[in-house]
């Protein structure tokens, strides 16, 4: 798997969805998300049975690139839950049949990481079977019959797009994530200055495979 494939649910999920009031999250705490904190450790703990779960990558990347990643879905995973509860509904049919799929994938896995690897392989499906739902609910509450698809997901991203200026929304710098067009993406948030080649390639926003290799096996997925 590429780094490309590795991403292409976070990318998929996160581009319409505006995350917005982004700040510093408490110490210890990886993500503030409305009423949800989500601590450093389970970030690291996520990530490592995540990587476990993909297997080999046809390039290595950097283990900062898949933590990132890994911010971004949970994030956007508490956002969806918790605007679930607020308008009264759960995933369906199309969420249920994304997850029996990822569980075939990493049935050989430990159950630990079977639980890690479903949860984030399956965000993008649950965050869009929240959104229409919620979308459809916005609609009906407006008055509007028989909407189309694109109606109804543009509604559902609209209340995705206002929840963050009513709920709290923090990310420790430390992941390298801040809003950026009311998105919430990889940045180079450290304060320090990089000098020497290696340094550089370490705050890279895009990862350096050749970097990768040279890190350390538990600094790299792949």
């Amino acid at each position: 798997m590429s780094k490309t494939r590795l991403m292409t649910a976070a990318t998929t999920a996160l581009a319409g969805l505006l995350l917005t009031g982004c700040g510093s999250a408490s110490p210890g705490v990886a993500v503030k998300v409305g009423d949800e904190e989500i601590s450093t450790r389970h970030v690291d703990e996520v990530t490592a049975n995540y990587c476990t779960a993909v297997g080999e990558l046809e390039s290595a990347v950097p283990m900062g690139f898949v933590r990132q990643y890994v911010v971004q879905l949970l994030t956007l995973r508490s956002q969806a839950s918790q605007i679930a509860d607020d308008y009264g509904v759960e995933p369906g049919t199309t969420y249920a049949n994304d997850v029996a799929q990822r569980k075939g994938t990493a049935s050989t896995q430990p159950e630990e990481v079977q639980d890690d690897y479903v949860e984030l392989a399956s965000t993008s499906a649950y965050a869009q079977d929240i959104l229409d739902q919620v979308g459809r609910i916005v609609l009906e509450d407006q008055g509007v019959t028989d909407p189309t698809a694109e109606q109804t997901t543009q509604a559902g991203i609209d209340v995705f797009n206002q929840w963050p200026n009513t709920h709290t929304l923090e990310v420790d710098p430390r992941f390298g994530l801040r809003t950026v067009d009311g998105v919430l993406s990889p940045v180079d948030t450290s304060t320090s200055v990089a000098v020497g080649d290696t340094a550089k390639a370490g705050q890279a926003t895009e990862p350096d495979p050749a970097f990768a290799e040279t890190l350390p096996v538990n600094h790299r997925c792949g």
